[in-house]
């Protein structure tokens, strides 16, 4: 990881802050506080150049959105302090085209990597918010700033096993609501690319649903999109498993027509509850366009105009993509208990291949959709909608079908 220079380090400047020095930005007993908030407003400015469409999708649903959590010193570990400057300081530099404040941010994630493994190390902050919080945060400087050839998979492993130690119930609501729903998807894709199960296909995580619903019911924040978002998620959680599951079972020469039997029952059932979400979709997105206000008021709720395009398209292209990884995988098993062994070559491909085509670079940034137009109003964004993060996080992790 490149480090800044002494020397750079006394001369890097920030927007608004003449002659301001690295040492004072980090150093944190000399930080000013008006530094540290500018270092907040430029994650805030972050997020909406590069999360949009997740960002204010979920914003308005849960109870603690990252906004406010930036904005307001809540005490928060200084693990969290750092991953955002980080975040922030990345945003600055990239937009004024200073190398200088980058690799400052590089520095600054350092320092909140560093206080994140003492964090993790103190049994009494590992299982904290705000540790789990760092660690988010974090893992999404090194999504969108590499500092190793998928060296994002590390944090996300330690993200899951954070998760796994808080508990479902510790998401279900409140800030951990907002912690799962900032990460989940990008939980499925990394399943997706080890070639393995997502733990949140377990019952344990799937059972939250229900308590997360009725919370949102009695905050008057819920709506139909975001309910069946979070039905289709459940389904898709279960997709890296039955992939994993289905090549297992096609290359072993042990297997059972009753294994065979229960899997596609299981995808079969799943696929259907897909659908069903795709058919309620295309009803809510109807009343919508149909001009029927109370319809549309119920589907949409509080999720901002600028947003509905977006929140629909790429859900469901993460449902579309569902639907038609199941259905594959519905063939080839159907297919082998016919034992017909001419099976569908990506099934032979080892799952961190590039050459599988389902799994996309996790730095690539997805070609423009033409037909994506966002309405004029709503919040403002200094970067494309359709960079792959934001993506790949409204589809749920599913990546796009070719």
């Amino acid at each position: 990881m490149a480090l800044v220079t002494a020397k750079e380090a006394n001369e890097a400047q920030y927007p608004t802050t003449p002659r301001a020095s690295m040492d004072e930005a980090l150093m944190p007993g000399l930080v000013s506080k008006s530094l540290d908030r500018q270092c907040r407003k430029g994650f805030c400015d972050f997020v909406d150049a590069v999360f949009p469409n997740i960002y204010y999708t979920y914003s308005t649903r849960v109870e603690l959105p990252w906004f406010e959590i930036a904005q307001y010193d809540r005490g928060a570990g200084i693990a969290m302090q750092w991953a955002f400057r980080s975040l922030g300081t990345l945003q600055i530099g990239r937009v004024n085209g200073d190398q200088r404040q980058i690799l400052a941010s590089q520095e600054m994630y350092g320092r909140g990597l560093r206080y994140l493994v003492q964090a993790v190390k103190n049994p009494a902050t590992v299982g904290t918010e705000d540790t789990l919080g760092a660690a988010i945060l974090l893992g999404i400087y090194e999504a969108m700033n590499e500092t190793g050839q998928n060296s994002w998979l590390l944090h996300s492993r330690g993200i899951s096993h954070l998760l796994r130690l808080r508990g479902a119930k510790s998401h279900a609501s409140g800030y951990g609501r907002t912690l799962l729903l900032s990460f989940r998807g990008l939980l499925v894709y990394e399943a997706f690319t080890r070639g393995e199960a997502c733990f949140l296909e377990s019952e344990e995580w799937r059972s939250t649903l229900p308590e997360t619903l009725e919370d949102e019911e009695r905050r008057g924040t819920s709506c139909g999109l975001g309910q069946l978002m979070d039905y289709a998620f459940n389904e898709i959680a279960q997709c890296p498993g039955f992939l994993a599951k289905t090549k297992s079972l096609v290359a072993s020469s042990r297997t059972t027509d009753a294994e065979r039997e229960d899997l596609i029952s299981a995808i079969n059932s799943s696929r259907e509850v897909l659908s069903d979400v795709e058919i309620q979709i295309m009803a809510g997105v109807k009343a919508d366009h149909e001009g029927n206000k109370k319809e549309s008021q119920a589907f949409f709720g509080l999720i901002p105009p600028s947003i509905k395009d977006a929140s629909v398209k790429f859900t469901l292209e993460g449902v579309h993509s569902g639907i038609a990884l199941l259905r594959q995988l519905s063939v080839v098993l159907m297919s082998d208990r016919n034992r017909q062994k001419a099976v569908t070559p990506w099934l032979k491909v080892d799952p961190c291949k590039n050459e599988w085509k389902l799994i996309k670079n996790a730095g690539e940034i997805a070609q423009a959709q033409k037909d994506n137009r966002l309405h004029p109003t709503g919040p403002q964004q200094q970067g494309s909608a359709t960079i792959w993060h934001d993506r790949i996080a409204l589809a749920m992790g599913m990546p796009e079908m070719v």
